[in-house]
């Protein structure tokens, strides 16, 4: 398994090291302070680890985990964060982050257990515990408090968290990070709600936004189960989905990645795909997404897709569904 650069570069920022610091968080692994800048930077689960000790060692705070917990956004979860903001209810944000954690955070399993009328997440580390292991799990006990209570609108004070250690050093800074009761020596760690507020509608709900997160997601999966995590069609795709209105040339793509054109489109070559087909496919979706709306016409859906000429849009619609959009419309409106 690989783990996307951005928790590192997050660590990097936190403790607000510079290129020396940083040369520090990094020792023991083959990565360089210009990896941390990189963007879609996958790096091994021992480089994972070994960056998390460090930091321990350099930032000298014991909670620094419950810290890194409390100021991650959503956003910072890429596609998977999306999916969870946009979720119609609370139970399918937790279903969505069951399915999908792997994606970012495969060093700490989440499960479910219903007892009665409460339910259980449950953490469970990967590897041995040690201090980078009781980082891992007060991140994701903070973190996973933390999406509950943007779905809720308020604080989970109603909530149990049971950790399967001892109190730490600094188990009284938990009750600043954690608003529910913490509860130690436990014999699992997990987070324990009632099971009523898996219906609670999601305030921030949006339905195009949740699928385009879900498919992004589900393509990240295949990937991952292909044994090919960092898929150059995939990386195309989400910069597409990042950035809605743009229509990206080959070249443009290119620069943004740091390739040249022709070895972008042999990585492609070699995924038995093209540019222009990854275009298409992803262009299409969004095509389809904004015409289930009825306030949207042709024209506003060229717009929002980019397209500075409706005349070339329809070509491109007709080429990708046999038909143009004016027909799509009335068939569908």
């Amino acid at each position: 398994m690989r783990y996307p650069v951005t928790y590192s570069r997050l660590l990097a920022r936190e403790l607000r090291l510079d290129a020396k610091g940083q040369a520090g968080l990094l020792a023991g692994t083959d990565l360089t302070p210009e990896d941390l800048a990189a963007l879609d930077q996958l790096i091994s689960e021992a480089d994972q680890l070994t960056i998390i000790r460090n930091a321990l060692q350099l930032g000298g705070r014991p909670t620094l985990g419950l810290e890194i917990g409390s100021r991650l956004s959503l956003a910072a979860h890429g596609p998977l964060g999306q999916l969870l903001s946009s979720s119609p209810s609370l139970g399918d944000a937790w279903r969505a982050l069951e399915r999908f954690h792997a994606l970012r955070v495969p060093l700490v399993q989440l499960s479910r257990r219903v007892d009665g009328d409460q339910m259980a997440i449950c953490l469970t580390l990967q590897h041995t515990p040690d201090e980078a292991g009781l980082f891992l799990i007060e991140v994701m006990m903070v973190t996973v408090q933390r999406g509950i209570e943007l779905h809720i609108g308020r604080r989970l004070r109603e909530a149990t968290l049971q950790f399967a250690y001892p109190a730490p050093a600094h188990a009284e800074a938990y009750s600043r990070y954690l608003h529910g009761k913490c509860v130690f020596g436990a014999r699992e760690t997990a987070l324990i709600i009632p099971l009523a507020l898996m219906e609670q509608p999601n305030p921030f709900r949006d339905q195009r936004a949740w699928e385009q997160a879900l498919q992004h997601c589900e393509l990240l999966e295949q990937s991952l189960e292909s044994g090919s995590p960092a898929v150059w069609s995939n990386r195309i795709t989400h910069l597409l989905q990042q950035n809605p209105g743009q229509l990206w040339t080959l070249l443009k793509v290119a620069a943004h990645f740091n390739l040249s054109p022709r070895t972008l489109m042999r990585y492609l070559g070699a995924e038995g795909t093209s540019y222009q087909d990854v275009l298409d496919r992803e262009l299409a979706r969004q095509a389809l997404l904004h015409m289930s709306s009825p306030r949207h016409t042709t024209e506003s859906v060229a717009l929002a897709l980019g397209y500075q000429d409706a005349t070339a849009f329809r070509r491109a619609f007709k080429r990708w569904f046999g038909e143009p959009p004016s027909v799509y419309l009335r068939r569908n409106h």
